[in-house]
């Protein structure tokens, strides 16, 4: 056994006993590794030091029950592990800057530290083929656009402390927001979204001409928008240009959070596995896209990037 395979199994058996004790020293034993050894190859294949990623997943688990249930707080904390309900608090606040009580009222949209999948780091698949992830198909291919595709929408800010790495921060989905924000304006412009087709875009827009500009570096900008056949000049506009891209299509279960790790972990493979092992390089800005449901259990997306010529 290799051992990122090692590491993947004590992954999996912490996601099945997020309610127990995980000592250190039994999940070293589970990866047949010293204690030494197992707590810094851990931190480098998944990012987090094994017992702060231990803490993360508790914690998404945490509100998955406060969203889900009417359970008591203090029972939910006590079951994921921590020992009172001024802990949890203290710990939940520090993750999401919020008190868990007013999550469950309020039930924001949360960036939460995924599951890792190493396989998927491991595996790179060739183009056209496909890899099947943990629940969910990845599909890498290249198409071309002949004709210009417009997307209005909106356009925010979004730090990039708060979203890199992709599945590994927590907070609040600063994208869920924009997208909130749009979802209210094509109620408002109901007659341009004549296609049920979404595109998100992250991009860096060029401050350093404007020296009063009051936007901080550490800041991304992020389109949300939907696909349009005529212009409102009041509209912040995306162009798909015509051109060749690279297209990682991910299919998953149509349910809200499926959906959301699924586009997390192909930004992820697409932007950190596939690519660099291509030795490619892309245009500064990434793409998503969203289509319609094509029947109530399976969704699919795609994430797309424009590759440089070599």
């Amino acid at each position: 056994m290799k051992t990122w395979q090692s590491i993947q199994q004590v992954i999996d058996y912490i996601e099945e006993h997020l309610d127990q004790s995980l000592p250190l020293t039994e999940l070293a034993a589970i990866a047949c590794l010293s204690p030494f050894y197992f707590q810094r190859l851990f931190k480098k294949l998944v990012g987090r030091p094994v017992m702060e990623y231990v803490k993360l997943r508790r914690l998404a688990k945490a509100c998955q029950l406060l969203a889900a249930t009417d359970r008591r707080i203090l029972d939910i904390a006590m079951e994921m592990g921590f020992n009172s309900h001024a802990y949890f608090t203290k710990v939940f606040k520090s993750a999401y800057d919020m008190t868990p009580e007013v999550y469950r009222l309020e039930q924001p949209a949360l960036q939460q530290m995924l599951k890792p999948d190493l396989t998927m780091m491991q595996t790179v698949i060739a183009e056209n083929d496909s890899f099947v992830a943990e629940s969910m198909v990845l599909t890498i291919t290249r198409q071309k656009v002949t004709q210009p595709e417009y997307y209005q929408g909106v356009v925010g800010k979004i730090l990039i402390a708060n979203a890199i790495p992709v599945g590994g921060t927590t907070g609040v989905n600063q994208a869920d927001v924009i997208w909130t924000e749009f979802h209210q304006l094509k109620k408002q412009h109901s007659e341009l979204f004549t296609e049920d087709i979404q595109l998100g875009a992250s991009f860096l827009k060029d401050t350093s001409v404007d020296p009063t500009s009051l936007v901080p570096a550490e800041c991304f900008d992020y389109f949300a928008g939907g696909r349009v056949e005529t212009l409102d000049e009041d509209l912040e506009t995306w162009v798909v240009l015509p051109g060749e891209y690279i297209v990682c299509g991910c299919e998953a279960e149509n349910t809200p959070e499926a959906r959301n790790i699924a586009i997390a972990k192909a930004l992820g493979y697409l932007l950190g596995t596939w690519l660099p092992s291509q030795q490619l390089l892309t245009e500064p800005y990434s793409m998503e896209k969203y289509y319609p449901a094509e029947n109530p259990t399976t969704a699919y997306q795609e994430v797309w990037v424009a590759p440089l010529p070599l």
